[in-house]
């Protein structure tokens, strides 16, 4: 709760959350007995506002405390616990504006999160080739996904994946993630007017 109140002061767990994010912690420590795979990256969806761009957050920082360095990537190196936190809607422009070498570089990183996805536009063009850019990174961090791990945050559940992204991608994320539900209300304030 410390390193959690250090990103979200005031943060708080409710019991329906508990169990979820024991879950979770089990598996940042690679824990025996855990119920989430630790060679599978995470795939955190729910509702709005329930905390999961917090929480990842959370799980990068906690890591880092509990993994200090660990072998991953092709040269199995190991290296400080770090993940690099991307916007669905951040890739989608990097790619309209550098096209595929705005996203090379992510490719390759051992251990990325996209943040919010299913909130891009699903085609995205850079000199008219349109392309589903977050679809065609997912693929391409599958073929990968042995050496590097991918942690998505979003409000689509799984099976929404097969509407959004299609087949290929939906039958390939169970090998790539542990699907973690987070739902409840928003701990966002409520808008009123007087």
């Amino acid at each position: 709760m410390e390193i959690a109140r250090e990103i979200c002061p005031g943060y708080t767990l409710t019991a329906s959350e508990k169990p979820v994010i024991a879950e979770i912690f089990k598996w940042c420590m690679r824990l025996p007995g855990a119920r989430l795979s630790p060679s599978k990256g995470l795939w955190i969806w729910g509702d709005i506002g329930t905390g999961k761009s917090t929480l990842i957050k959370i799980i990068n920082r906690f890591c880092y405390e509990v993994r200090p360095y660990e072998p991953i990537g092709r040269r199995h190196t190991p290296l400080p616990f770090w993940m690099r936190i991307r916007r669905a809607i951040d890739l989608c422009d990097a790619y309209a504006r550098d096209g595929v070498e705005g996203l090379a570089n992510l490719i390759a990183i051992e251990r990325l999160v996209i943040d919010d996805l299913g909130t891009e536009n699903r085609l995205t063009s850079h000199y008219g080739t349109s392309t589903n850019v977050i679809g065609d990174l997912l693929l391409r961090r599958y073929d990968m996904r042995h050496d590097y791990q991918t942690y998505v945050t979003t409000n689509l559940s799984p099976p929404q994946i097969m509407d959004v992204y299609g087949p290929r991608i939906y039958d390939r994320c169970g090998e790539m993630f542990n699907f973690i539900s987070l739902n409840g209300y928003s701990h966002r304030p409520e808008l009123f007017s007087l």
